[in-house]
């Protein structure tokens, strides 16, 4: 990812919600920072106890072209 741009995140969710959409997203040629929140607690020693453990987020610079999908996923899947 271009460091001179600021990420932005999109969703947050499982790992098969977030794999998904993370498909559909580079489908469209929208570059993708995934984040897991589990392994991030694992490392401190700490349980993650929530749902969303996986966080997508893109480039500010891609907000308006994946606005659109993340909302069609959303919609899809009654999140």
């Amino acid at each position: 990812m271009d460091d001179t741009h600021k990420t932005i995140p999109v969703f947050s969710g499982s790992l098969v919600e977030t794999q998904k959409l993370k498909q559909d997203l580079e489908a469209a040629g929208i570059e993708v920072m995934v984040k897991n929140f589990d392994a991030t607690a694992s490392l401190t020693g700490f349980a993650n106890i929530t749902r969303a453990t996986m966080q997508l987020s893109i480039l500010d610079t891609e907000i308006e072209n994946a606005r659109p999908i993340v909302e069609r996923f959303k919609k899809r899947f009654n999140l």
